[in-house]
């Protein structure tokens, strides 16, 4: 069995609501191929007390959760959560994961889709940076 030669770099970021952990390695297989692992990907979680709780009574505890929500979300419950006169996703990121920048990014969202790419966006940036 071949050994592996091992580069790793990780990073640990910490945030209001949790911590964001990413560790990455790169080495070079026995077969002389170069491997990428993303050994731990967590972007924080919400405290329990400050999960968020969808018309529909579904509890959501992270970004993750929020971007697959929207996907499966009747129009009742989103047109509740976002209208007009308030936009409750973006103050929970604001407020909770202290997110300034992709709540800003949320306030610009006219449609669901808009809004689940921003976060999608987001985590995608977070867990690659």
């Amino acid at each position: 069995m071949g050994k592996k030669t091992k580069s790793a770099s990780s990073k640990s970021r910490r945030s209001p609501a949790g911590t964001t952990v990413i560790q990455k390695a790169v080495y070079r297989a026995p077969n002389n191929t170069t491997k990428l692992e993303i050994l731990v990907k967590k972007i924080g979680e919400a405290p329990h007390d400050k999960c968020f709780v969808l018309k529909d009574g579904r509890v959501l505890k992270d970004l993750v959760e929020l971007a697959h929500s929207l996907d499966h979300m009747s129009d009742d419950v989103f047109n509740h959560h976002v209208n007009n006169s308030k936009n409750d996703f973006r103050n929970w990121i604001r407020d909770v994961f202290g997110q300034k920048e992709l709540a800003a990014e949320l306030e610009k969202a006219k449609t669901r889709s808009d809004l689940q790419l921003a976060v999608l966006r987001h985590i995608v940036k977070e867990t690659f940076s």
